[in-house]
């Protein structure tokens, strides 16, 4: 094996890494924002529901 051909198998095993991490980070990325924008709601139907009950006694 020659210094080209390692250079031509580490460019190659880089180039997998970087086409496997993304689709991750984007997977991640997008089930953190949906957590987020569940839980505000819950959040924001919570305090909703309780000054509603606060206000009827």
């Amino acid at each position: 094996m020659t210094l080209n051909d390692v250079n031509l198998l580490g460019k190659k095993i880089l180039l997998g890494i970087v086409i496997s991490i993304i689709p991750l980070i984007i997977t991640v990325g997008g089930l953190t924002l949906i957590r987020k924008l569940f839980t505000d709601r819950d959040t924001q139907t919570q305090v909703s529901n309780t000054n509603h009950q606060n206000q009827e006694k």
